[in-house]
């Protein structure tokens, strides 16, 4: 699936327009000060949100970029924030995430407190794949386990998906980096 570039709020709007599940996922990249610390860009305290995608359905997406260092990011991003903190928050659409606490975690950081209805996969997995005896640990539930396993297909390793660069550094207008 390619995703789609979006660059303003209309854009984001009208895809969202009033769907009542939304996934979504975020990409970042490590603040200048961190940028050559080994995993960085995971900790909301060393990093910060370069895009976001969105897919209100099967086969669609759209991404939002937004600190991109490589071509165009999304125009409005104070109105852009202003909006996505209402949505986050709206309990009349369900949002779902693979592993919910961290794309909470850089919500938080912004001031923004995602609220139910929402559903994480990651959670899901840890719950529903196990045996008599244990739940499978975070680790066993990522994407790169769970699709193999599903959809017998192999997901590109992350150093192949960004060739040693970091979200912000690859340009989100380029077909590779879309899909």
């Amino acid at each position: 699936m390619l995703f789609k570039p979006i660059y303003t709020l209309q854009q984001l709007q009208t895809y969202l327009s009033d769907a009542p599940i939304v996934a979504f996922d975020f990409e970042t990249a490590p603040n200048e000060k961190y940028r050559n610390e080994d995993k960085a860009a995971l900790d909301a305290h060393k990093s910060h949100i370069a895009g976001i995608s969105f897919s209100v359905a099967e086969g669609s997406g759209v991404y939002l970029p937004i600190t991109h260092l490589v071509g165009q990011n999304a125009e409005g991003l104070t109105e852009i924030w202003v909006w996505l903190a209402g949505f986050f928050t709206n309990a009349s659409v369900t949002k779902i995430a693979h592993n919910l606490a961290f794309e909470s975690q850089f919500l938080y950081a912004r001031g923004i407190v995602v609220q139910e209805p929402c559903y994480d996969t990651i959670a899901a997995a840890q719950l529903v794949y196990k045996n008599d005896k244990e739940f499978r640990t975070l680790g066993d539930c990522g994407l790169k386990t769970l699709v193999p396993e599903y959809f017998d297909e192999q997901l590109p390793s992350y150093s192949d998906t960004v060739g040693g660069l970091h979200f912000d550094e690859l340009d989100p207008q380029s077909e590779k980096n879309l899909s």
